[in-house]
């Protein structure tokens, strides 16, 4: 057996001494460490280690596969040359379970599947019938898969014989290991047909996304929930190995409640909330031992995937309090307002009961959430390259939304021109509104000065991520709906882009075509002024003006299609998809993958590459 490792998913951040003393850390002693780099000495993303022998290399994937390393969820495995694998005996890392009983959960199949060693990287619920659930999962390795199917394979669970097989399909489709969580292809681009029917092939910057599970807890409990010195928050996510955000920016910091988000896969998200739960109860027991009560578990969710979780005549949430014999009650209607669109579900009980209805809740509500995610996917076309599920669930472009989506979402300006007698409305009594519309859509949005006192319209300057920019821009347009044309009518702005000099052929197309093709599809005017010179950073303005719809629809279709030419262009000077034939070795030198042999043929993921885009579009405007 190999004593060589393959070290992926690394940040931009991590060199050699970094990785070395990461390994001292725990324990492990390795020969030697290299992280290839590009010509301009651009970290690649991953590493190669050398181990004294095997047990040392086994005890290194271990411990640190799965490990959190500056923000990245790092992925420690074999290294195996191309040979190698063909001598495999099967190479897929992804399983199917049928007969699944039906009052079992995705925490529970995953459960079920940690007793043979290694980590599911990914469990779902994919359909349910009268015979029962069928669920999807991926290992870490085929070894892990391989065991797993024949052990369960007619193996008996809560009296119904499981069927589990390899999942073929995922084999074929040559994204085996990569659902989202997956090891060494993230930050591969991930090519997929067209759905529009073209027959063409389109790039896709966005994987798989899976929904968190959102906690509040008493501001008062946030401090033991952490311990001293983030003590005791490392201790839970190194046994859980799911990633914790606690929220605690200065905006919040008088707030009664503060908000935990868990990522994870759901067995992941589940201990997670058990530990959250147990200091909760440890440190009430502490402060008030004659009084005590178990504190309830709140959750959060989307009002838009309540009423699913409620169910015909509250059927589905009966259910789960019969089953997991907790009391759940959620907040009223009421008490949402247009900017926060979540409700808190209160569920109350023994500790081992909040967490039986916390893993029930949850498999609910990612079941509503990727019908949901389904949906939109065919809205895709529209508006390209919106990180639809940011928007959708009110996670806005927090650190933690970022890591759990692993995009490439660079940063993008736009100015949107509003009536002067509107600035009022949207700056509010001191400044509140444009506050509340800048903290919920985490963009910067600010009112530029006038330019004379003559004009009749004002620049906001927005910046954020794509869907920053859709949260912002909308909670402009409703506001000056609401407060300035009192709810009637339609309100059609201006908005400026700003794109390189050398793109414009591209949206103006042959004879105008693709602009007027884009007008047609969007229903927005674009105008592109001719005899307007570059500023200093060779970029020229485009304004789109329309509704809202309107406007963020050729908004996006104008940036992906700049995204996508760019990306493109990068791509193929690196050799596209497949790379070069490459070489087996073990430095990955020159453009060559080490581990089995082919060139990847890349300098930096799509999400270095989309960094890197952004800068060079967006910049300010003169």
């Amino acid at each position: 057996m190999s004593s060589k490792l393959y070290v992926g998913n690394l940040s931009s951040d991590v060199n050699e001494s970094i990785l070395k003393g990461l390994f001292e850390e725990h324990g492990v002693a390795c020969t030697s460490v290299i992280v290839p780099r590009s010509e301009n000495g651009t970290i690649r993303g991953y590493a190669f280690a050398d181990c004294d022998n095997h047990g040392t290399a086994q005890k290194a994937i271990d411990k640190l596969n799965g490990h959190n390393l500056s923000g990245q969820v790092i992925v420690v495995e074999y290294s195996t040359s191309r040979k190698a694998q063909g001598q495999s005996r099967n190479r897929v890392k992804g399983i199917i379970i049928k007969n699944l009983p039906l009052a079992s959960t995705e925490t529970d199949a995953e459960r079920l599947l940690c007793t043979f060693g290694g980590r599911v990287v990914r469990c779902e619920v994919v359909s349910v019938s009268s015979g029962g659930k069928v669920v999807k999962a991926t290992f870490d390795s085929p070894d892990h898969a391989q065991e797993a199917v024949n052990k369960l394979n007619g193996q008996d669970y809560a009296g119904v014989n499981l069927v589990v097989a390899f999942d073929n399909k995922e084999s074929s489709s040559g994204n085996s290991g990569n659902s989202g969580y997956g090891p060494r292809d993230r930050n591969r681009m991930n090519t997929r047909n067209d759905v529009s029917g073209s027959g063409t092939t389109r790039l896709y910057l966005y994987p798989t996304i899976d929904l968190p599970v959102r906690l509040m807890v008493p501001s008062g409990m946030v401090g033991a929930i952490i311990g001293k010195k983030g003590v005791n928050i490392r201790q839970i996510t190194q046994e859980t190995k799911a990633r914790v955000d606690i929220i605690r920016s200065k905006e919040n910091a008088t707030a009664v409640e503060k908000a935990i988000i868990i990522y994870g896969t759901p067995l992941q998200c589940s201990n997670t909330v058990r530990q959250v739960m147990d200091t909760m109860i440890k440190e009430s027991q502490s402060a008030s031992p004659a009084s005590y009560e178990t504190p309830p578990l709140k959750m959060m969710a989307h009002n838009s995937l309540v009423g699913r979780l409620i169910g015909k005549g509250g059927a589905t949430l009966n259910k789960i309090m019969e089953d997991s014999k907790t009391k759940i009650s959620i907040s009223n209607l009421q008490e949402l307002t247009i900017f926060n669109m979540e409700r808190t579900i209160n569920v109350k009980g023994s500790l081992e009961a909040c967490c039986k209805a916390e893993e029930m809740v949850s498999e609910k509500l990612r079941e509503s959430f990727r019908a949901d995610m389904c949906s939109l996917t065919q809205q895709y076309n529209l508006f390209p390259g919106l990180n639809h599920a940011s928007v959708f669930s009110g996670l806005g472009n927090s650190p933690g939304a970022q890591c759990l989506f692993n995009v490439a979402m660079p940063v993008e300006v736009t100015y949107l021109y509003i009536p002067t007698n509107a600035v009022g409305a949207i700056i509010g009594v001191k400044g509140k509104e444009i506050r509340e519309i800048s903290q919920l859509s985490s963009a910067k949005v600010r009112v530029e000065p006038a330019r004379s006192e003559d004009d009749q319209y004002r620049a906001v300057y927005i910046e954020g991520y794509p869907d920053a920019q859709w949260i912002a821009q909308w909670s402009i347009y409703h506001r000056i709906l609401t407060e300035v044309y009192n709810g009637k009518g339609e309100v059609c702005l201006t908005s400026e882009i700003m794109v390189p000099s050398n793109m414009v052929g591209r949206i103006i197309g042959k004879k105008g075509c693709a602009i007027q093709d884009l007008e047609l599809l969007t229903r927005a005017e674009i105008d592109v002024p001719k005899d307007v010179k570059a500023n200093e950073k060779n970029e020229v303005v485009v304004r789109i003006k329309g509704h809202f719809f309107a406007t963020q629809s050729a908004q996006r279709q104008i940036r992906f299609m700049l995204y996508t030419a760019k990306a493109m262009m990068q791509y193929n000077q690196r050799g596209g998809m497949q790379g070069g034939e490459g070489r087996e070795g073990r430095d990955g030198r020159d453009g060559r993958d080490g581990r089995d042999g082919r060139g990847d043929g890349r300098d930096r993921g799509p999400r270095e590459m989309g960094r890197e885009m952004g800068r060079q579009m967006n910049g300010s405007r003169d």
